[in-house]
């Protein structure tokens, strides 16, 4: 599984879709991931953060937990399935309520990302593909010289 860019921006009204719409099945990983100015991450920590976002997740998506990383505010969902326009249309028309609610949280945030988990394709896989050819064509062609080397010296 790996983390793909939803959508971005720098505010909650600038929230822009980055990749093709598509269904959001159930158990599908959400995550918006609001990086604010430095020191202010912990308001993500504080009691009651979830219950600040709670009535602005929209049906279609539980919330899974808030939490403050550094100088990130992160919000995990999980689809019940939904769909990605759905999503997005709805969290910038109401998470915008909780910023202008709260005065402190427009001036603070610096950019937005919501992610979402998508099963591993061949892409994510590739570059490791590429070694291990490397690595095993490096080893026959080292063991193809070293034969060449080792029946020259049977005949002298």
């Amino acid at each position: 599984m790996s983390w793909i860019v939803a959508a971005e921006g720098v505010s909650l009204s600038d929230l822009k879709q980055v990749v093709a719409d598509r269904d959001l099945v159930k158990g599908t990983k959400i995550r918006a991931e609001i990086n604010v100015a430095s020191g202010f991450g912990w308001l993500f920590d504080a009691p009651g953060a979830e219950l600040a976002f709670l009535p602005f997740i929209p049906s279609g998506v539980d919330l899974i937990d808030v939490y403050g990383e550094g100088n990130k505010g992160i919000v995990d969902m999980e689809a019940d399935p939904i769909g990605l326009v759905a999503l997005l249309t709805f969290i910038k028309a109401n998470w915008l309520a909780i910023a202008i609610a709260g005065i402190l949280l427009t001036t603070i945030i610096l950019s937005i990302k919501l992610l979402i988990q998508v099963e591993a394709t061949i892409e994510d896989y590739l570059p490791w593909i590429i070694g291990g050819l490397f690595v095993f064509g490096a080893i026959y062609l080292l063991e193809g010289r070293r034969k060449v080397h080792v029946r020259s010296r049977k005949k002298n």
